[in-house]
């Protein structure tokens, strides 16, 4: 039976006053507000990605019962950025997702997050990145590195809107994957 997953989209602002996020999933909102934001400049791309970027959840999509343990494939995302001087976008967590199970595991749990793609379906760009076909102002964005194993990072300055599709793998629950036959592609 399919469980409701949650989502935590990882992520920090930068500026001396808020930034501000809204994100659409298939042209339905799921966030708006204010974002964590440290003081000062967003950081040039030649950076190592500052681990609280790595470690602040900005928003999160809360039991997703279109998104439940069955769901796969990608959705068109939407997310508009204004105020401060941008933001740093990295992983994309949630609940139930694929892993190993045993005493020691955490994989298929309602308490436990970990990385919602893991490759599968196949994305756009062959990757394990939960987004792919990247536009930000309407211009297509070349992944900042070369193909890799994980998450790219982006950073965003503000005012600017981005577009990609997010990429969903199946999830688990206990150790019972999904029904991948559901699998959705815009």
């Amino acid at each position: 039976m399919a469980a409701n997953r949650t989502f935590q989209f990882h992520g920090i602002g930068y500026g001396d006053s808020p930034v501000t996020v809204t994100a659409s999933v298939n042209s339905t909102q799921i966030f708006s507000g204010t974002i964590t934001t440290l003081p000062g400049n967003l950081p040039v791309p030649d950076y190592p990605t500052p681990q609280e970027a790595y470690d602040t959840v900005a928003f999160t999509l809360v039991d997703s019962a279109l998104l439940n343990t069955d769901f796969a494939g990608s959705l068109p995302m939407t997310i508009e950025i204004s105020g401060g001087n941008g933001v740093i976008l990295t992983d994309i967590f949630c609940n139930y997702y694929q892993g190993n199970t045993g005493p020691m595991a955490h994989a298929g749990t309602v308490e436990h997050f970990g990385r919602s793609y893991k490759g599968i379906p196949v994305n756009s760009e062959s990757t394990p990145d939960p987004r792919s076909s990247v536009y930000i102002n309407g211009k297509q964005q070349v992944p900042p590195l070369e193909p890799s194993q994980a998450t790219w990072c982006w950073a965003i300055p503000s005012p600017a809107t981005m577009t990609y599709n997010w990429n969903i793998s199946v999830g688990q629950v206990g150790n019972v994957p999904g029904n991948s036959a559901n699998y959705t592609s815009p």
